[in-house]
Parts: structure tokens; C-alpha cells; sequence
């Protein structure tokens, strides 16, 4: 009789697979990660995983997709807004981070082990991830025009602006941010990057 944890009483069997996977590959890296030690995690024998799981790549095909998906649609819902420009790249920044929040260990795969995705998988992430970055930079071209931020490159702006996010997901290179509170997240980076650190 294997142990049930609380964890698992909330989610599905699948769904607590892939969370418990996510967590091994923040830990091991995805390569690194095999079924059996997912199995061992959970506390089930490495055959009864496949009842849920085809393999190791479907997981991560589930993991990244399902995050790609969430930032698309919020990005895309953002765009079509009627509001002014500084407001929607406020708002791009906020969802950037509750979504990183809300998917820690997910999203830290974006760092590196996206690159273990096969085709046709890979290229649909990659598209996404380009669609999502094109989106967000209009988002900071169209604040620069506006006089809601300073000008200056938007490609190099996006990259300031969503490498200060990358602290919730980067845990062993940013241990000490771990116990941040997610509306202190988002009011610390929204008010560096609109109002810099300058006193």
C-alpha cells in the first residue's frame, strides 16, 4: 500500500505526476531525471507510472506547453485591451510575474530544459516563445512613444524587464528571494522599472 500525500488528495494522479516531475527536474535537471526516480518520489513502482504517463518527454511536453499556453493567452488578452500604454505594459509585467509564481517549478524549465523537446514540440514552443516576446515588445515600443517610459532600445528594455522576473524561477541562483511574498514581487519590480533605483 503506497503513501498518499496531501499534496495528491487535491489533484489528480496525472496531475500530481507532473507536478512531482517539474520539482525533480528543477532539482536534477530534466536529463538527469529518469522514470524511476519520479516513481520513487511519488512512492509507486516505475511500471504503474506509464498507466498515466506515455514518458519522460510527454511530461515535459506538458509542463512547457501548458506555461507557454498561460503566457500567450494572457498576453494576448492584454494586447486587445483599451487601455493606455503604460497601463498594459504594467499589466504585461504583473501577469508575467503571477504566472511565474503560480508555476515555479514549471517555469523553471525555461531556462534550460526546453531544449530536450522533440519535434514537432519543440518548434511550437519556440514559436510561442517568439510570439509572446514580438507581443510584449510592441507592448514597451508603444510605451516608449507614448512618453510612459524612457526611450531607449525596446529589445534591450524586454530584456531588463522580464530578466528581473527571472529571480521567482531561478531559485539556487536566487535562494534568498524564496519567501518573497507575490504582491511584494510585483510592487518591487513594477516600481524598478518604472522608477529605477535612483533615490
Amino acid at each position: 500500500m503506497t503513501n498518499t500525500k496531501p499534496e495528491e488528495q487535491t489533484l489528480s494522479k496525472r496531475e500530481f505526476i507532473l507536478e512531482e516531475a517539474a520539482k525533480l527536474f528543477v532539482v536534477k535537471g530534466f536529463k538527469a531525471t529518469s522514470m524511476k526516480d519520479i516513481a520513487a518520489v511519488i512512492g509507486v513502482e516505475a511500471a504503474s507510472l506509464y498507466n498515466h504517463i506515455k514518458n519522460k518527454q510527454e511530461i515535459l511536453v506538458v509542463l512547457l506547453g501548458g506555461l507557454a499556453d498561460s503566457f500567450s493567452i494572457g498576453i494576448h488578452e492584454i494586447v486587445i485591451k483599451k487601455a493606455s500604454s503604460r497601463d498594459k505594459l504594467e499589466e504585461a509585467i504583473r501577469m508575467h510575474i503571477q504566472v511565474s509564481l503560480e508555476n515555479r517549478n514549471k517555469t523553471h524549465l525555461i531556462l534550460e530544459d526546453w531544449k530536450h523537446l522533440e519535434e514537432p514540440e519543440l518548434t511550437r514552443y519556440l514559436m510561442l516563445r517568439k510570439e509572446y516576446q514580438d507581443l510584449f515588445k510592441g507592448l514597451v515600443i508603444d510605451a516608449i512613444n507614448s512618453g510612459a517610459i524612457k526611450k531607449g532600445n525596446p529589445e534591450l528594455i524586454l530584456n531588463h524587464i522580464l530578466s528581473s522576473v527571472r529571480s521567482i524561477y531561478n531559485q539556487y541562483l536566487y535562494s534568498n528571494t524564496s519567501k518573497i511574498s507575490a504582491q511584494e514581487y510585483e510592487e518591487s519590480i513594477i516600481d524598478f522599472i518604472f522608477q529605477g533605483i535612483s533615490g
